[in-house]
């Protein structure tokens, strides 16, 4: 597009200047302008070009970065609370439902304040790490905010969504070696509510919330569904 550009304003130019000279000498004139003109405006062309691209990169580097969690890669409260609002507020989506999961870390304060942040922030990623593990395509995964975690199940029956809640809870708790820390003991507490049609996403997000407490007065590791409960073995 800039090449057209340079090409047409530089043959315009060359036209204007030499009209009364016949029209041999516009078009041996016109060739010669053209080769000058490619010359010089292909490296300014090409730098263009170069930087255009770095500009897109940087864009969506950024958006990236403004839509994840850094510590994870995980979706960030917002972004995910955005995303979550307009997938049930969608016509055809919303008419799927799913359910929410609400994923917390047992005790994490206690492991933070026991072996520090170093292995908390490694905990956090761990959890991240078999939470994307668990998860399906089309899914959204987020770091809530500290060791919180949300999860929306798109589609799933309560059913399903045990299913795959439990086997989270699972591996987390036979995950301990992987830190190589001795003595740690890894667990978590997860909430599970189904999103009723035309319900708002923080409606469904404090019944699972509600469960999530149940399971952690259950003495949590455990897994709470709405009036449903899978413990710990």
């Amino acid at each position: 597009m800039i090449f057209s550009v340079v090409m047409c304003s530089a043959e315009l130019l060359v036209l204007a200047y030499y009209r009364n000279h016949g029209a041999e000498r516009i078009q041996s004139e016109l060739i010669l302008s053209g080769c000058i003109t490619a010359i010089v405006s292909l490296p300014v062309i090409i730098y263009v070009m170069l930087q255009t691209d770095t500009l897109r990169s940087l864009t969506e580097r950024l958006a990236h970065l403004s839509e994840t969690d850094q510590m994870t890669g995980l979706l960030n409260r917002q972004t995910f609370l955005d995303r979550l609002e307009l997938g049930l507020s969608d016509p055809v989506l919303g008419r799927r439902g799913g359910v929410f999961a609400y994923v917390d870390a047992d005790h994490f304060k206690r492991l933070n304040d026991r072996f520090g942040h170093v292995l908390g922030d490694k905990v956090i990623q761990l959890l991240a790490e078999h939470i994307r593990a668990a998860t399906r395509e089309g899914d959204l995964c987020a770091r809530l905010g500290g060791e919180e975690f949300g999860i929306f199940l798109a589609g799933a029956s309560l059913d399903e969504a045990a299913e795959i809640a439990e086997k989270l809870r699972r591996d987390v708790s036979e995950s301990e070696r992987a830190l190589g820390i001795p003595g740690i003991t890894l667990s978590v507490s997860i909430g599970l509510a189904a999103h009723r049609p035309g319900e708002a996403a923080m409606a469904t997000m404090q019944a699972a919330d509600l469960c999530l407490y149940a399971a952690k007065r259950e003495g949590r590791n455990t897994v709470v569904i709405e009036r449903q409960r899978f413990r710990a073995a």
